[in-house]
């Protein structure tokens, strides 16, 4: 009999294992609801296919994979997950059959949820151990419950079931919380990387690699404006200042553009002392309104905050892409253009691109 809850237990992991490995698969993540749920309840359905004695209301492991579900997904999943193996226990006349999908089912997704913590839905949270723990024992003392209304077998042997089961279970919980949390911690990493690979390292805004992927993806589905913005006399502050000073002041820049552009748009350092934005605004008066809103933020932070005389400035080019078949590549060139006139015109000012470009400077 104990030997069927350990190989209960080790199949239990197996497909813990297995699921893991799935869930990083492009159909799990879009529709992790859907197919939590379902390989949930595979795994429950499995379980129940292992040989197990019939006797009284001893319990199988089949609840596990419940419970897991609870913790990380919370009430949603877990109760979806109940659905498959309930029916299967239904098709196949299961001795107490009903009671067992109160006790081993819907309760064990009840009583997780209750311990479901909010970050665990974003992936960087990692489950307690003590919550795996609470909720086996918690499932235990009411079965126990269950079983003394019933008044079911009370022999030692019984009882002695009851407390090898309990201990198994928590075995098996912990050992998924730790396969869990460790695949969790290699999914962490993988991201930090991947925002490494993406972010620049002085300024902490997305590098022109990232900028570009977004950039090209969004000018397939909808028009958008590039505006390419310099610091200027940047090389002069440098000079004067050091490029420590140079350095603090790219990422003041960095940080004001990123708190002052609309919250649909995209800023990233273009590279040396220049970003560029890719934003959603393409009618003409509003992007007039938005450069000048832009310089003025930029010019009117650092005559407040510095104590030095440098007048900081940004000078801005701007190019509208109102066709889906725009070349990325060719509306970044246009803005650059339109930044070239603007630091020849006197920089402190936006130009937005046009065919009469050196007529278009305005004066921020």
């Amino acid at each position: 009999m104990y030997y069927i809850s350990f190989t209960h237990a080790c199949t239990l992991i197996a497909l813990s294992y297995i699921a893991l490995k799935l869930k990083n698969r492009l159909f799990m993540e879009r529709y992790e609801t859907l197919s939590a749920s379902l390989l949930t309840g595979l795994a429950c359905i499995i379980i129940m296919l292992q040989p197990f004695p019939t006797d009284g209301l001893v319990t199988d492991l089949r609840f596990a994979p419940i419970v897991m579900a609870g913790l990380r997904f919370g009430p949603i999943v877990s109760l979806l997950s109940t659905l498959l193996p309930s029916f299967y226990i239904i098709q196949i006349g299961e001795v107490h059959g009903f009671v067992r999908i109160a006790q081993e089912l819907i309760l064990p997704a009840i009583v997780s949820s209750l311990f479901h913590r909010k970050e665990n839905e974003s992936g960087y949270a990692m489950i307690p151990f003590i919550d795996g723990i609470k909720v086996c024992v918690m499932l235990a003392a009411i079965r126990f419950i269950i079983q003394t209304y019933m008044k079911l077998d009370f022999s030692l042997l019984a009882i002695a079931s009851h407390l090898i089961t309990l201990v198994l279970s928590i075995l098996a919980v912990l050992v998924l919380i730790v396969m869990y949390n460790d695949d969790n911690r290699s999914w962490i990493l993988q991201r930090r990387f991947e925002l490494q690979a993406n972010q620049d390292g002085l300024t902490g805004l997305p590098n022109l690699r990232s900028f570009m992927s977004i950039a090209q993806n969004t000018i397939r589905q909808r028009p958008l404006s590039i505006m390419m913005i310099d610091i200027d006399n940047f090389k002069y502050y440098n000079d004067t200042y050091g490029h420590l000073q140079g350095d603090l002041l790219l990422c003041e820049v960095g940080q004001l553009l990123r708190t002052t552009i609309h919250e649909s748009d995209y800023a990233a350092r273009y590279g040396g002392e220049e970003f560029i934005i890719m934003s959603h605004t393409v009618d003409t008066d509003r992007l007039k309104q938005y450069a000048l809103q832009l310089c003025d933020t930029i010019a009117r932070h650092h005559s407040q905050v510095r104590s030095d005389s440098a007048v900081i400035t940004i000078s801005i080019g701007i190019s509208v892409a109102f066709g889906y078949q725009d070349e990325l590549l060719r509306v970044i060139s246009e803005a650059d253009e339109a930044l070239y006139v603007s630091k020849r015109e006197g920089k402190n000012r936006f130009t937005i691109y046009s065919d009469d470009i050196p007529f278009t400077a305005n004066n921020a």
